[in-house]
């Protein structure tokens, strides 16, 4: 069901076919048919003209009933800021959102060029961006692999064409090992061609780490002398984010 959920959920405004969420997480269209029916009689999805599904209102009430995990982002807003003024590129925050990642803020550094590869609100799969590819890794092998199957029914990017899979999961297991031996990962054109970036989970002190913080920059502005340099303050400024969220 949450599978579900989330297939729906990533659509966003548009909305999502049977067939889309059908084919998005390997159920069957006639499973998926009477789960939707039933998520519908209890208010969480609602159905769109053209016979798309969106989320339903009382998602929203249910949300509400829930403690936020953040409880000072005006604090991690702040973070975010001073990191891309120490930095001079873009730095994101981005939150776990079932197996997706939602970007919360965004600051931008004094450098002209801007690596701007999602936006802020946008929801993107996980292994797709630095901040997801930070997260999977508290993943069992097999989790991750699925993951990225499914990110490959989606088929969805946030730029540019898909690797392939096998590709694709060499490059998401190496970062895995980065973020597990010196706790942030590194690399190129993981997101958009052209574009670097840094990611490392926030630590969170009651669960896994559910949050991360991304720094972004075009390729030349991160080779891997200053990628040495910055991962200290890039450390630094996710673990002081740590007293902001449970």
């Amino acid at each position: 069901m949450t599978d579900i959920l989330s297939a729906v959920a990533r659509r966003g405004a548009e909305g999502a076919r049977l067939l889309d969420i059908a084919e998005e997480t390997g159920i069957a269209r006639p499973s998926v048919h009477r789960i939707l029916q039933e998520l519908m009689e209890a208010g969480y999805i609602q159905q769109h003209s053209g016979k798309r599904y969106g989320l339903g209102a009382a998602l929203y009430t249910l949300g509400l009933s829930a403690p936020s995990p953040i409880h000072d982002f005006a604090s991690i807003e702040r973070a975010a800021r001073r990191l891309a003024q120490q930095t001079g590129d873009t730095v994101y925050v981005a939150i776990r959102r079932l197996d997706s990642v939602h970007y919360l803020t965004r600051a931008e550094g004094s450098y002209p060029i801007r690596a701007e590869i999602v936006e802020v609100g946008e929801t993107v799969p996980l292994g797709v961006t630095f901040a997801g590819i930070a997260l999977l890794s508290w993943h069992e092998p097999e989790a991750v692999e699925a993951q990225l199957r499914s990110n490959r029914r989606f088929q969805r990017t946030v730029r540019g064409a898909p690797q392939d899979l096998h590709e694709t999961l060499a490059t998401v297991r190496q970062e895995i090992a980065q973020v597990r031996e010196h706790g942030y990962c590194f690399d190129r054109d993981t997101a958009m061609p052209g574009v670097s970036g840094m990611a490392a989970p926030i630590p969170s002190e009651t669960a896994e780490p559910y949050m991360a913080l991304t720094i972004s920059a075009i390729n030349d502005r991160l080779p891997p002398r200053r990628v040495d340099e910055l991962a200290p303050l890039l450390l630094r400024t996710a673990r002081e984010m740590t007293s902001c969220i449970r």
